[in-house]
């Protein structure tokens, strides 16, 4: 146990982890190319897809899952390692910085890994009038298209949508290319809008269940790289 503890809080192993990372991203990179399963991986869930797929053209990707498990692994036993030794230090923020990054990279990949079991993004055409009833439930329509014309190009749209709440009343809510909407925790964009034959609107539903966690990582990330070298800077004066 001592053996595999030392291993696995060893700044070599992460070294070596992330090397060995970076060897099978590559040879993934060359394989893409060549394998048209690749082209539906972006419309549904990471681990859905993995499993509708052939071990042969994902066998990298699996490969790439435990390497970053292994990697998270040895982040944890690090920082609890690093705690444990650096508790009696007198320059508690220097301590704590280094794990704050290790708090923000372990969270991240947690918001990934939450979003490769229950992410889905969908396109739809929809006409003024046409809803949409998505697996979660979820069930709204296009409303009204807004738009404006210059010299028979669109410099403008916009889409109303109303939705249906839990209760059975709607809501409306107004969303063009630059302010999508979060419907019960599902995005709605606006891509795209065409006028003929009629007024037509591209649809965009997205779901990341991971995206708020991913989020905290990477502030809690960038606040303890700031942190630690604005200490090291402190220390050099």
């Amino acid at each position: 146990m001592k053996n595999l503890y030392a291993v696995l809080k060893s700044l070599r192993t992460a070294n070596i982890l992330i090397a060995v990372l970076m060897v099978v991203l590559i040879a993934g990179a060359v394989q893409m190319p060549l394998s048209p399963a690749f082209k539906t991986i972006n419309s549904t869930s990471l681990f859905k897809w993995l499993r509708e797929t052939p071990l042969s053209v994902t066998w990298w990707l699996w490969a790439s899952i435990g390497i970053l498990v292994l990697i998270v692994i040895n982040t944890v036993v690090c920082t609890i390692d690093s705690i444990i030794k650096k508790q009696e230090s007198k320059r508690w923020l220097l301590v704590i910085a280094p794990q704050v990054i290790h708090l923000g990279f372990c969270l991240i990949m947690l918001g990934h890994l939450l979003s490769s079991y229950g992410s889905f993004h969908g396109f739809a055409v929809m006409n003024e009038g046409s809803g949409l009833r998505l697996d979660s439930g979820l069930t709204f329509y296009l409303d009204k298209i807004d738009y404006k014309t210059r010299q028979n190009y669109i410099t403008e749209m916009e889409a109303v949508i109303r939705y249906i709440n839990q209760d059975g009343t709607s809501s409306k809510v107004r969303i063009s290319p630059n302010h999508p909407a979060l419907i019960g925790g599902v995005g709605v964009y606006l891509k795209e809008v065409a006028l003929n034959p009629f007024p037509r609107a591209l649809i965009q539903v997205s779901h990341e269940p991971g995206a708020v966690w991913a989020l905290s990582g990477g502030i809690l990330f960038l606040a303890g790289t700031v942190l630690l070298v604005l200490l090291k800077l402190k220390l050099q004066e």
